[in-house]
């Protein structure tokens, strides 16, 4: 193949290249962004795969088959072995934030109910400021977590609630429900500090340099495969890339849990807040 004709794979290699970085880049959906990060990914290395082959001769690919076999054996055992890490920190990451939200938000219904134990007016007080916390966590807290931070306003909020309780007089904190509800409500300032932490959280830079480059390296071992016949080749190349392409999708996606359309959701506090109506009927 002369070098004049590899042009357009040239041009088809670097717009697949661009347009992944673009989508990497770009906030989409998880469904059509999956679809476009493996379609690319199967593009850019069958476009790559004529490019390796004029740059290397198929009689060197023949001959140093066998080593290469036993390097892209070594690097695929590593590969996977990294890939496995990668999913199981940012997948128990997800669960504990996920947990840290539950726990949070039972305690914020605990708090609720427990006030119901007190004075009229400290009831009205408590129920009032959990519910204002509550809603400004769902519709203000939960989409400004990933870029802006926490609510100034929750925290207000939670503020009261603590206000509320460390301004009783000496017979009110001999209630029984006293110290339990002290407990809730610590609970819920430390689970909130929780969450919020875990929304900031990202896998490490290190981690995605050894994802993408243990990527390149397992796709570059398999276009110097002696492979006569180009379809198997090209299969070859484009299980890999989807594998590959998958891998880095499911880290990425994971990676902050309160983000996209696979992110943790306010539910639980949707449904505290929904119980403390009720139970005023």
């Amino acid at each position: 193949m002369k070098y004049h004709r590899l042009w357009h794979h040239w041009v088809l290699f670097v717009g697949s290249a661009a347009a992944l970085i673009a989508v990497k880049s770009a906030e989409l959906p998880t469904w059509p962004a999956c679809f476009l990060l493996v379609g690319l990914s199967v593009l850019l290395v069958n476009a790559g795969l004529p490019l390796a082959r004029y740059c290397v001769r198929n009689l060197f690919l023949e001959r140093n088959s066998a080593a290469q076999n036993a390097v892209f054996a070594v690097i695929g055992t590593v590969y996977a072995t990294l890939v496995a890490f990668a999913v199981v920190v940012v997948w128990e990451s997800y669960s504990d934030a996920e947990s840290t939200v539950a726990q949070e938000a039972n305690a914020l219904a605990d708090l609720e109910r427990m006030s119901r134990g007190f004075s009229v007016p400290v009831r009205r007080q408590v129920q009032e400021a959990a519910r204002t916390y509550a809603t400004l966590v769902i519709k203000v807290e939960w989409q400004r977590m990933n870029d802006r931070g926490p609510d100034p306003r929750a925290h207000a909020a939670l503020t009261e609630l603590w206000t509320v309780y460390t301004d009783m007089g000496p017979k009110l904190k001999e209630n029984p429900l006293y110290e339990t509800s002290v407990e809730r409500l610590n609970e819920i300032d430390d689970n909130r500090r929780l969450r919020l932490l875990a929304s900031q959280t990202e896998v490490p830079a290190v981690v995605w340099v050894m994802l993408y480059c243990g990527g390149v390296l397992s796709v570059v071992m398999v276009y110097f495969f002696g492979v006569r016949r180009d379809w198997v080749q090209r299969i070859l190349v484009s299980v890999l890339a989807v594998i590959v392409a998958l891998s880095v999708f499911l880290v990425a996606s994971l990676e902050k849990p309160f983000a996209g359309d696979s992110g943790i959701g306010p539910d639980a506090f949707v449904s505290v807040v929904a119980n403390m109506q009720n139970l005023e009927l």
